[in-house]
């Protein structure tokens, strides 16, 4: 598997989606910059909210046209090797690399805090985006599947417009748990403080509950796991066209 996953890491060499890993993160950043002392909490909401899903979206697409663009999967389909391995190794590479976004971001955060407004503990910065690269891994296998099916366009307004439409109408309801596009917002409100909409929660809101974060941790690993095994199996059953 990990010759698999090297092979994958490699074809993303000098490509678009390595400058990603750096780029995405340093957005949401450059936003909060404008929020003053809301520094910390608005750059976690730009991020979660609409930076990650697109910067997830993107990844997809671009490790898809890598292998549909050029030889239409040709390269892969025709050689011995186990294409369920394949998949999965391109699912967990962009996992790595989305890793590393969150893992900027929360260096950003914590600088950029100590240069404009520390409103948030170290430690909840670090959990921040720890539980966001967690509960939004289930996102990477779907916008694969949707990548190939449906192209740039369609994935985008697919993963993004269900975050926004779904997740709103979920997030602050008592069937949050019901619809994955609300479980990363849901724990962000008790982890950080701060709502969807990125105004601060009131002390004693219950939706700073923290029972939701081992709830959505659960619920999001379960989902991924499933999402990989289901895209894993259809991608295997794949050929040339």
């Amino acid at each position: 598997m990990l010759k698999y996953l090297q092979a994958e890491n490699l074809k993303c060499k000098r490509t678009f989606i390595k400058k990603l890993i750096l780029i995405a993160p340093i957005v949401p950043c450059l936003f909060g910059v404008f929020a003053g002392a809301g520094f910390q909490s608005n750059s976690f909401n730009w991020w979660y909210m609409m930076i990650l899903p697109g910067y997830i979206s993107l990844m997809a697409v671009m490790t898809n046209e890598k292998e549909q663009k050029k030889l239409r999967y040709r390269a892969v389909f025709g050689l011995p090797i186990s294409l369920k391995k394949v998949w999965i190794s391109k699912v967990l590479v962009n996992g790595i690399y989305m890793t590393f976004s969150c893992m900027i971001l929360l260096v950003g955060i914590i600088l950029g805090g100590h240069l404009i407004s520390n409103t948030i503990s170290v430690f909840r910065i670090f959990a921040g985006a720890v539980l966001i690269a967690v509960t939004s891994l289930w996102q990477i296998p779907l916008c694969m599947f949707l990548a190939k099916k449906l192209g740039m366009l369609g994935t985008v307004l697919v993963n993004i417009g269900s975050l926004f439409i779904l997740g709103d109408l979920t997030v602050k309801t008592s069937i949050w748990w019901i619809c994955p596009y609300s479980w990363t917002s849901r724990i962000m409100c008790s982890v950080v403080g701060s709502l969807p909409n990125g105004m601060p929660a009131d002390i004693g809101d219950p939706l700073r509950n923290p029972v939701v974060i081992p709830i959505g941790i659960i619920l999001s690993i379960i989902l991924f796991v499933l999402l990989m095994i289901v895209t894993a199996n259809w991608f295997e059953k794949q050929e040339v066209n």
